[in-house]
């Protein structure tokens, strides 16, 4: 194996890159956001450490964990498929350039290609928890599977394994050099028709009908600005109230009449009611035990409810928390206050004295008011 680390988060990405194709597949205006994230990180680190197989510079018990566990799956898979590593030939992160007759060149970057003869091996790690579609169907493996056909004469036959420790999977899939045509055809289409859509963001959006909405739609920087995404508003609106709806344009820049401004708002209200119920509905599904294919359950801790403040209070002094200290813990809310005064005041003087309690409190310095905050409701 190469001893040398290579910085996985510097190196570089193909426009079309066989990790991106399938979304590029379903939309062809998709384009993956930039950044990174805490889980894209920790991949990374696992990446690295298994291509040295050198674990001491992971961050946490869960990395190492991930780590140890590829490292056995990679060793059976070596097992299953040449019987050991004796003679076979391994080249980790190995870049696989596909020769096709389109106007962006495409590659990519394998974390294990190896060779016996002429059967070759490739491993992909995958170390969140998303389903991984299975070689066979998978545009990243037929893509690495049709560089390694490409780059290599001598191969008949290239076996294909994803290690997804996190779903305790190891998929598997079989190419032999006889799906070299298909593959080179299916991967071609969905570049070229790429070709064509993507750019038209640079100009204002491309049309409507060349766009696919779909769950991989948060991963792709237009989603903000998505005609799609738009027109599926539009479309709930429609079932609800076709009534609301304005003639020609509804994007937020062409609209100067306050009538048509208004309608639209109500069109937003709907949407933003029908989105509630349906974000409802899933969680009570995953209450009840069902799992979506994209969709996680993450605990967000539980809510603590005071049921004593008094003995609260009298338990926190008791372990060296001043008064300050623990009014300031309690988040005591001066409108809450202000509602306490206001219950207690008599008739006729309720507003007066809350607001002179606030009034008090601010010139004390002891709150501070903040910015007038707005909102639109509707009438």
């Amino acid at each position: 194996m190469n001893p040398e680390t290579v910085n996985h988060s510097e190196r570089a990405h193909a426009e079309f890159g066989p990790s991106s194709l399938k979304y590029v597949a379903i939309c062809p205006g998709y384009h993956g956001k930039d950044g990174t994230s805490a889980a894209s990180e920790m991949g990374t680190r696992i990446h690295e450490a298994l291509e040295v197989r050198d674990p001491s510079a992971l961050q946490s018990e869960e990395e190492v964990e991930i780590y140890e566990r590829l490292v056995r799956e990679e060793d059976e898979v070596f097992d299953n498929v040449f019987g050991g590593r004796e003679g076979v030939t391994i080249e980790c992160e190995k870049r696989l350039i596909l020769t096709l007759d389109v106007k962006t060149p495409t590659f990519g970057t394998s974390d294990i290609v190896s060779k016996k003869g002429n059967i070759g091996l490739q491993i992909d790690y995958k170390t969140g928890i998303s389903k991984i579609d299975p070689p066979a169907t998978n545009w990243q493996a037929k893509a690495y599977v049709l560089a390694g056909f490409q780059m290599d004469d001598e191969l008949e036959t290239i076996h294909f394994a994803f290690l997804v420790p996190k779903r305790d999977e190891v998929l598997y899939g079989t190419f032999h050099r006889s799906d070299v045509p298909r593959l080179k055809e299916e991967i071609e289409a969905v570049i070229r028709r790429a070709e064509v859509v993507r750019p038209m963001w640079e100009k204002s959006w491309p049309d409507l009908d060349d766009m696919t909405p779909s769950v991989n739609c948060r991963f792709c920087r237009h989603e903000d600005e998505c005609p799609a995404l738009g027109a599926m508003c539009i479309e709930v609106a429609k079932r609800y109230r076709p009534d609301l709806l304005p003639h020609g344009s509804i994007a937020s820049s062409d609209i100067s009449d306050p009538a048509t401004m208004e309608r639209l708002f109500v069109v937003a209200k709907i949407v933003e009611a029908w989105a509630s119920g349906i974000k409802h509905k899933a969680m009570c599904m995953s209450n009840d035990g069902v799992e979506f294919e994209t969709l996680r359950r993450k605990s967000m801790g539980a809510l603590t409810i005071t049921k004593d403040k008094i003995n609260l209070r009298n338990l926190a002094l008791s372990k060296g928390v001043s008064d300050e200290e623990f009014i300031e813990a309690s988040d005591v809310s001066a409108n809450k206050l202000c509602d306490v005064i206001r219950a207690n005041a008599p008739r006729g003087k309720k507003g007066q004295e809350a607001d002179a309690f606030l009034a008090e409190a601010i010139d004390l310095g002891i709150i501070e008011k903040g910015p007038t905050r707005y909102t639109l409701s509707q009438q």
